[in-house]
């Protein structure tokens, strides 16, 4: 699982690392996240703070395509979210939008 962590792309500041990306799955208190570096998973427990549009959120508000930002710990090795924020579900590309229909 940390392997396929190390390149997603983070920032950090406040003491934790922040992932930016899409929901892939849940899965067994895992939640793989499709970033711009390929996916990454992160732990989920009890602790893990859900947030939706400023309110509480549940384990099943992560749907894939859900965009997410993930708080961790700064340098834990573990990777358990510290926060995830759910925002909206990522907009599918129309085709006939950019001129690549038939």
């Amino acid at each position: 699982m940390a392997a396929v962590f190390a390149p997603a792309p983070m920032s950090a500041h406040g003491g934790f690392d922040h992932l930016l990306g899409t929901v892939v799955k849940v899965s067994n208190d895992v939640l793989t996240i499709k970033t711009t570096a390929g996916n990454a998973d992160v732990k989920l427990d009890k602790q893990t703070d859900l947030t939706k549009n400023g309110k509480r959120a549940k384990l099943t508000d992560l749907k894939a395509g859900a965009r997410v930002v993930v708080d961790l710990h700064k340098g834990d090795q573990d990777k358990v979210a510290h926060s995830v924020r759910i925002g909206a579900p990522s907009k599918p590309v129309n085709p006939q939008a950019h001129g690549l229909h038939k």
